[in-house]
């Protein structure tokens, strides 16, 4: 087995600069024992190298004096450290770009992007497309390094001031798209443009044959060596991070790190997810860390979805400014490294699957999909997520789910996972107008063909009836709507019906509002619901509770409630029930309390909360510690008298012979 899947890793990734070159290895190492690290990611080659290289395409750190990555990995490997190789190949010093012009992304007007005395690279040009390889056989020749990372991997088409670059339009790119698709580069991106729709599917394509490109050099010299970046194709470990942005629109996203590590996990059985919790709160202040209690949520949520722990400063630990952040990390490390074994064991086994869904061409893709992810996490169900563009390429389901959720999927092509969602008995529920571009799969799973948008939808309503189903309504008939609401015809059971738009404005013309025949979801062959409107997106967006409870009724409506456990836990307690081995399970919990829509601070601790298994009695439930395990006095309710920032439980069962 390979190393990264044998055991969980702890890795802190240093992103040295060029003075860095100079710094103390042992200092740097002690530091990285102290913490609970067993991998390490750090600056090798690219923009600057940090070792003795003999290639004219690598241009070496000023400040360095001897083979600072030989004598690292060296001292790391000696403490029994595993080091990961970081390169940045997406620009280059501007003494390289001038000699290779051919080398440069190119704006539309022509001009190179510069950033301070580096200029952009380009995938499709020769320093990417046979540089890079020759720099990585290089490294793997010279150093017993155990894995590599590359940085801002891809097509980046902003500089690090957020500035739009656009699509690049050097002559590689111009080539290389018309040879593989016959038509002109396109000059903007524009989903109504088909020329840009194919340079999607081209920037795919290229991004995966590079990188069975350095893959193969890889294997040609060390297959025991991990790549790792922010793709998927031929990558063993999958990096995404948890970070924060001065100018990033609210709402803030505090399950981010649960968010990343579930998708990766969820999806992909034989790679490995390293959610990279990034100290800095944003590019430009990399200097001072993000709140300590937000950093340690993101660590503590690595670690409850079975996740590897990834954290990174900039720069060495001996001159860094803000070590705030330091004893919650040593915490959450250590904690890993006590109870490693039943983190090793983690397994996946949710009734739920939620699709997570892609669209390129939208900042706010994701509202639905996070909004039905917040509303599913604050009722304590356990779910699993897939990525939408992986469910037939890379994902193959072990077991049936009881329900499956399509949050704004625009489109599911003819697939097996159609066909066997469509032949299956599994409930359904499709929010945000989901399979509007695919038509045919929007009539053989729910029997419904969708109309145009309804328009004027501000001022108006949903009718919250039947009661029978939604109970939670008693006392409340309608419910707003907001965004965009399709019409549709079909077979099935139509509910919340829809009440028309009216005057607004003085009190005195208020009135006029009329219960229309349109419906806001229908329920087809009992347990395929469909709602051609955001219901979750304004859940994530404005907070409502009635959004949520909608939710949760249709769901009760189709017995997809239920779980192994009740629990009277406040909504912002993160809850994860996992089995780690043969009649055992890990229940953790996240206190998100000190949470408030912008400000992570210190947690309100939550007294007197019991989880109570329904049908079973555990013959024995340990708790977790920082020092070891304690044995706990449970039957089938667990009593946990305080919960701070996080607890955990191991729960053991009697299996049948």
């Amino acid at each position: 087995m390979k190393w990264w899947m044998e055991h969980k890793f702890r890795m802190i990734q240093n992103n040295i600069r060029d003075i860095d070159a100079k710094m103390d290895i042992d200092y740097e190492i002690e530091k990285l024992k102290e913490f609970g690290a067993d991998v390490v990611q750090i600056g090798c080659g690219g923009i600057s190298a940090f070792s003795r290289t003999g290639l004219d395409c690598q241009r070496p750190s000023p400040y360095l004096t001897d083979d600072m990555f030989k004598n690292f990995v060296e001292k790391c490997h000696g403490n029994q450290i595993r080091v990961i190789a970081r390169f940045d190949v997406s620009k280059v010093h501007v003494s390289l770009g001038e000699k290779h012009p051919q080398w440069l992304t190119r704006r539309k007007d022509g001009s190179a992007v510069y950033f301070n005395d580096t200029v952009a690279t380009c995938i499709n040009g020769e320093y990417q497309q046979e540089k890079t390889l020759e720099i990585i056989r290089e490294i793997l020749k010279k150093y017993p390094i155990d894995g590599i990372f590359f940085n801002m991997f891809g097509y980046v088409t902003r500089d690090y001031d957020r500035q739009y670059i656009g699509i690049c339009q050097c002559e590689n790119c111009k080539r290389r798209f018309y040879e593989w698709s016959g038509l002109e580069l396109p000059l903007a991106e524009d989903k109504e443009d088909p020329a840009s729709r194919k340079y999607e599917e081209f920037k795919e394509y290229t991004v995966r044959d590079i990188l069975e490109k350095i893959h193969g050099v890889i294997d040609s010299i060390n297959p025991d060596i991990a790549l790792s970046t922010y793709a998927s194709h031929r990558v063993d470990i999958i990096r995404t991070e948890s970070n924060s942005a001065v100018d990033r629109p609210y709402p803030f996203w505090i399950y981010s790190a649960s968010d990343n590590t579930a998708s990766v996990e969820h999806t992909f059985s034989q790679k490995v997810s390293s959610n990279c919790a990034i100290n800095a709160v944003d590019i430009p202040y990399r200097f001072m860390g993000v709140s300590p209690y937000l950093n340690r949520i993101r660590l503590y949520q690595n670690l409850a979805n079975g996740s590897n722990l990834d954290w990174c400063i900039i720069g060495a630990f001996e001159d860094y400014p803000d070590r705030n952040n330091f004893d919650g990390v040593k915490e959450v490390f250590h904690f890993q490294k006590l109870h490693q074994r039943y983190f090793d064991a983690f397994e996946r086994k949710a009734g739920i699957l939620l699709v997570q869904p892609q669209n390129p061409y939208h900042l706010n893709f994701k509202a639905e999909y996070r909004g039905m992810f917040r509303i599913l996490k604050e009722a304590h169900l356990q779910f699993d997520v897939v990525m939408e563009e992986e469910l037939d390429r890379e994902w193959e389901p072990a077991r049936e789910y009881s329900l499956v959720i399509l949050p704004d999927v625009k489109g599911l092509k003819d697939s097996d996972f159609f066909r066997k969602l469509t032949e299956s008995d599994t409930a359904v529920l499709a929010t945000g107008a989901s399979l509007r571009e695919t038509p045919e799969t929007l009539g053989g799973l729910f029997g419904q063909v969708l109309g145009g948008k309804v328009e004027k939808v501000r001022g108006s309503y949903f009718k919250t009836s039947p009661k029978e189903i939604f109970s939670s309504f008693r006392n409340q008939d309608w419910v707003y709507l907001d965004r965009e609401f399709y019409e549709m015809e079909g077979e099935g059971e139509r509910i919340l019906p829809y009440i028309s738009a009216a005057m607004y404005g003085p009190p005195e013309r208020c009135f006029g509002h009329q219960v229309t025949k349109l419906a806001g979801a229908v329920i087809y062959k009992d347990n395929k619901i469909y709602l051609p409107w955001y219901p979750a997106s304004l859940y994530y967006q404005h907070g409502y509770e009635s959004f949520k409870q909608l939710i949760l009724d249709l769901l009760r409506k189709i017995n997809c409630m239920e779980e192994d456990f009740e629990t009277d836990a406040h909504d912002s307690v993160e809850l994860f029930w996992n089995p780690c081995g043969e009649g055992r399970y890990l229940l953790q919990l996240i206190n998100l309390s000190g949470f408030n829509g912008t400000t992570a601070g210190r947690e309100i601790p939550q007294y007197g909360i019991s989880v109570k298994w329904k049908n079973r009695i555990p013959r024995s439930v340990r708790e977790l510690t920082g020092q070891g395990e304690t044995e706990v006095s449970a039957g089938n309710i667990l009593e946990i008298p305080v919960l701070n920032v996080y607890r955990a439980y191991v729960v053991e069962f009697e299996t049948k012979e």
